[in-house]
């Protein structure tokens, strides 16, 4: 939660600019679009990270986890034991017990449908649709609108792991 908490202040601040180099370059239309836009891409992404992240919360919560990543690399110097042959037979076990795909696609579906999305989604279309009746839709500044939010949470995400990856080191 606290990514997704990072991640609105950012959206803020690259909105903040927006607005302000629109009200220097004196375009209402484009502040219009772009905001419009601005606020309909932050609901669907940020309803997007909450419910998935939601959603792998409840998968561990119900013990449907994958298997342990090493399994899938192939023992090239034979390093299992007896010991490593028993927990491969309770994994097994285990794997039998998994859900079933209709029922992994129900618990998907949780992710999918989550109600912050779907509003944006909603604020989205509405959006584009007042604005074309009132006759102010200008097509490059609602596409730089929306393209902003996805562009921003790629390099925050790019810069978050990166981050990670060198305090791992």
């Amino acid at each position: 939660m606290k990514e997704v908490l990072n991640l609105i202040r950012v959206l803020i601040a690259v909105d903040v600019g927006i607005v302000v180099f629109c009200y220097l370059e004196d375009n209402q239309i484009w502040l219009l679009n772009t905001q419009i836009a601005f606020f309909a891409t932050s609901l669907i992404v940020l309803g997007s990270f909450i419910g998935y992240s939601n959603m792998v919360r409840r998968q561990i919560e119900n013990g449907n986890v994958g298997e342990d990543i090493l399994k899938k690399y192939d023992d090239r110097f034979e390093l299992y034991n007896e010991e490593d042959e028993i927990k491969e037979k309770e994994l097994n076990e285990y794997k039998k017990k998994k859900l079933k795909w209709y029922e992994a696609l129900l618990f998907s579906f949780k992710g999918w449908f989550n109600l912050i999305r779907i509003l944006g989604y909603a604020a989205l279309i509405a959006g584009f649709l007042w604005l074309k009746n009132v006759g102010t839709f200008d097509f490059l500044s609602f596409l730089f609108g929306i393209s902003v939010v996805p562009a921003v949470s790629l390099i925050y995400l790019f810069i978050e792991a990166r981050k990670q990856k060198n305090q791992s080191n």
